[in-house]
């Protein structure tokens, strides 16, 4: 009896080995429609992203004085790029106003938006947004991933200035915000 309980197990063993693997794409996620994108971990429930003169930024939007734009925004993802509209009242973005991250090696640069007059840095990325989830992640040339977002308090009370950390530096003095799609 063991050894036919033996000879069962190895010959099954046996077919698991022979029959190679599939490996499957990674399945997008991304949300449907309009949706706001927030920041959790910088104050006791999530904060939402705005907009201010061409960068993000997260927090309550009404305490921020700077800017000659600051507009609360929401987005749609569009292949894979972040259409961002604004939606607060009276102010209008470019139809063409989309989100922007600079993946340069060993720097920690601000998180923003083209359009609008703005002067877009020539490294600036807009495409290979997924969603994992309800997690913002974006999409290396090689296929992996990165959420490697951070913040970094403004002189205003909880405002934070959003920035993407390409090399994951882990710089002192920024926190490390999960950001996430709000429908």
């Amino acid at each position: 009896m063991k050894s036919s309980i033996f000879s069962s197990v190895l010959a099954f063993a046996a077919c698991a080995l022979a029959t190679p693997a599939t490996v499957q794409p990674l399945l997008k996620r991304n949300p449907t429609g309009s949706f706001s994108l927030v920041a959790y971990s910088l104050a006791s429930d999530y904060i939402d992203i705005f907009y201010s003169d061409g960068i993000a930024y997260a927090g309550d939007s009404s305490k921020w004085p700077y800017g000659s734009i600051t507009t609360d925004v929401t987005f749609v993802i569009t292949d894979t790029e972040m259409i961002t509209t604004a939606t607060t009242s009276g102010v209008t973005l470019d139809s063409d106003t989309l989100l922007y991250i600079r993946p340069t090696d060993d720097e920690v640069l601000p998180v923003g938006f083209t359009g609008n007059g703005i002067t877009v840095p020539s490294d600036a990325v807009t495409t290979n947004f997924i969603f994992y989830g309800t997690y913002l992640m974006w999409e290396y040339g090689s296929g992996s991933l990165s959420d490697s977002f951070r913040a970094k308090e403004t002189n205003v009370t909880g405002v934070y200035e959003l920035y993407f950390d390409f090399s994951n530096l882990y710089p002192s003095g920024y926190e490390t915000p999960v950001v996430k799609s709000q429908s």
